[in-house]
């Protein structure tokens, strides 16, 4: 499904947050806090000063590293019907498995995540029609009941247990990098196949303002060398972390993200790339970033005409709130960012599922926020003007005052025009209330239950399950001793 219908910024604008792009990184600079990517940077041309680990970037190494960076690439999935090409303005939805918390559906409170709940949480989101890529648990710094050195490893190897989809690896420092690289290479038969058929990509995070941190500088060049993709994704706070003003913190993003693009093609020229935003405002009565505002949905809006710009590929955030609970304020702030994002065209959109400024996740968030996608999708498609759904020949059948019910039109046209909700309430209240007055959480908390009860991806093959596991004793023997 595509996007690009909406539009926030004109080509005039575009242009100035590019030039001040460019000032930034050229006069200001970047902080590089490891040593090999200064190394790139001072190599290429940059203006390095090592002992500040500052990096001064001229224009020209920018403009080379985008036409260096690919425009489209392919992500394979352990099932090939679930393979997705990143492309134009394609829409893909990615939701939040990782989560320090998660909102247990029994108590109504938060506790800390499981490796039972990371498997829960991947298999319901690999059942789901509207999620095609896959957060996991590879990504957790912290799962309860599991060493924080192996946690990766752990969370890895359950979500790919649960999911036929394609699932993230974590890019959080060198050894991790590798540890899930090496984990990837064994599902897909070898690095040289692993190559050829990326099977899994990463998020590293720039430090706003202006700073690219040791451990995820390292995951973007191992990734990178090892042609996976990387969404290089920027968390700017209006009002905090970069200016108040959008325009400025579009501008501090962009230099964010554009020389991190440069770090991964200079480490590998060619490598797979996003241009991603996690940003959004802080609201300054709290001290709070918040991921639910409308704000968040026009910088990313902004965020794919300037990745367009580029011609790379951008990973967006959208289903983000500060609710606590699966209330009102949870549906409006999640549909809104949602829906913007994709109109916008971004290619991956993250954060369904969660609640509480992405600090906890809900299964239930998860079933309710895939239906969220479905509406959006429904958007996306438009409306199909032609003969065939003008449908004036079944008007003048129906005639005046008459009915479209038993029409063969009607029947061969619903699915394509009208999106069918699987837990949204339609019914008149009499119905509603002999059913029990459910509310939808309610209703979402029975269908997950069913989902997890039915949904049964694959099993790993035997040898790569054993292969796998081997690794996962590995990592535990270097980290724990």
């Amino acid at each position: 499904m595509r996007g690009g219908q909406l539009k926030i910024l004109s080509s005039e604008q575009i242009y100035d947050i590019h030039m001040a792009t460019l000032d930034i990184l050229q006069h200001t600079g970047v902080l590089v806090h490891e040593p090999t990517a200064l190394r790139l940077l001072k190599d290429a041309g940059a203006e390095v000063d090592e002992k500040k680990e500052l990096a001064c970037i001229p224009p020209h190494l920018i403009e080379e590293a985008m036409r260096k960076a690919p425009r489209r690439f392919t992500l394979y999935a352990r099932e090939p019907k679930y393979n997705v090409k990143i492309e134009d303005r394609k829409v893909y939805f990615e939701p939040m498995i990782g989560r320090k918390n998660i909102l247990d559906a029994e108590t109504g409170v938060t506790r800390s995540t499981t490796l039972q709940d990371v498997a829960s949480l991947v298999r319901l989101a690999d059942a789901m029609e509207n999620y095609m890529i896959l957060h996991s648990g590879a990504m957790m710094p912290h799962i309860e009941g599991v060493p924080d050195e192996v946690a990766h490893v752990h969370g890895y190897l359950v979500s790919l247990r649960n999911a036929e989809k394609i699932v993230k690896g974590t890019g959080r420092g060198r050894r991790k990098a590798q540890d899930c690289i090496k984990m990837a290479a064994v599902l897909a038969g070898g690095e040289d196949e692993l190559r050829k058929k990326p099977n899994m990509f990463t998020t590293c995070n720039p430090i706003s303002p202006l700073q690219h941190g040791r451990d995820q500088t390292e995951g973007i060049i191992e990734y990178a060398r090892h042609m996976l993709p990387v969404d290089i994704t920027a968390e700017v706070q209006a009002g905090a972390t970069s200016p108040v003003t959008l325009a400025g913190s579009l501008a501090v993003q962009n230099a964010e993200v554009l020389s991190g693009v440069l770090i991964a093609q200079l480490a590998s020229p060619g490598a797979p790339v996003f241009y991603g935003t996690c940003g959004s405002i802080m609201d300054l009565r709290t001290g709070m970033i918040a991921l639910g505002a409308v704000e968040a949905g026009l910088i990313n809006a902004a965020s794919v005409q300037m990745a367009q710009y580029y011609g790379i590929p951008c990973r967006g955030t959208g289903g983000a709130t500060e609710a606590k609970t699966l209330d009102i304020q949870a549906g409006y702030e999640k549909a809104i960012t949602l829906l913007m994002a994709a109109l916008a065209g971004a290619n991956c959109i993250f954060y369904p599922g969660v609640l509480e400024f992405a600090l906890t996740i809900s299964l239930e968030s998860l079933y309710i926020d895939n239906e969220i996608c479905g509406m959006v999708y429904r958007a996306l498609r438009g409306i199909q003007v032609d003969d065939s759904t003008l449908a004036t020949e079944v008007v003048e059948k129906a005639g005046a005052g008459g009915h479209f019910l038993g029409q063969k039109h009607t029947l061969e046209h619903l699915k394509a025009e009208q999106y069918i909700p699987i837990i949204s309430d339609r019914e008149s209240r009499e119905m509603w209330e002999s059913k029990g007055k459910r509310d939808l959480r309610d209703v979402a908390k029975e269908r997950v239950k069913e989902v997890l009860k039915e949904h049964q991806p694959k099993p790993l093959d035997s040898t790569v399950e054993d292969e796998l596991t081997r690794i996962v004793k590995e990592v535990e023997k270097r980290e724990l001793g």
